[in-house]
Parts: structure tokens; C-alpha cells; sequence
């Protein structure tokens, strides 16, 4: 895996939580549920596009297992704590998201 592969994956999983960050809790503001909808819409549906459909996110034989889920919930998590955020408040919900995770890839692996 050369160093352009490495930049882009890098850059790919930066975008996701930096759009989340920047975009979405904004929609949400002025559009109400609609304008969250939407912004969520727009952030994941373009980072999907650009890490998938363009390839930023390197993905295959040899190179790392990045998803987008793991991205955004570091890239914010780290976001909270250059903040000066308190790690211990997220600890449930980010118990509760690997909950989800290990069901969720359960039903999917059973199927």
C-alpha cells in the first residue's frame, strides 16, 4: 500500500466526522426534523460517495479495515476531547454503539 493510498484512506476518514461536525447539528437547528433528515442525508450519502464510490477509502486485500462508523466515532470522540469534554460521558453511548455493532454484524453474518 503505497503513501497515496495512505493520504486518501486518512483524508476519507477524516471527511466523514468533519461534514457530521460542520453540517449536520446545524441542519437540525434551522430546519427542525426535516433539516436533520436532510443534513444527514447530504453527510453520509456524499462521504459514502466519496470514500466508496471514488475509492478515498482504501479497501481490499492488504490494506487496513476502515468503515465509516469507526471513523466518525473517533474522529469525534477525539473531536470532544481537544473540547476538553469529559471521556466518562460517552462511555454508555459508546458502549451502547458496540452493542449495536456485534448485533447488527450477528444478523448480517446469519443471513
Amino acid at each position: 500500500m503505497g503513501i497515496d493510498a495512505i493520504a486518501t484512506t486518512i483524508f476519507g476518514g477524516m471527511l466523514f466526522p468533519f461534514l457530521i461536525l460542520m453540517i449536520w447539528g446545524k441542519g437540525a437547528e434551522e430546519g427542525g426534523m426535516f433539516g436533520g433528515m436532510a443534513a444527514g442525508g447530504f453527510v453520509v450519502g456524499t462521504s459514502w460517495l466519496a470514500n466508496h464510490g471514488a475509492g478515498l477509502v482504501v479497501q481490499g486485500q492488504g490494506a487496513p479495515w476502515v468503515d465509516m462508523a469507526w471513523a466518525a466515532g473517533i474522529g469525534i470522540m477525539a473531536f470532544g476531547i481537544v473540547q476538553g469534554n469529559d471521556i466518562k460521558k460517552s462511555i454508555p453511548s459508546l458502549t451502547f454503539a458496540i452493542i449495536g455493532g456485534i448485533i447488527g454484524g450477528y444478523i448480517l453474518s446469519a443471513m
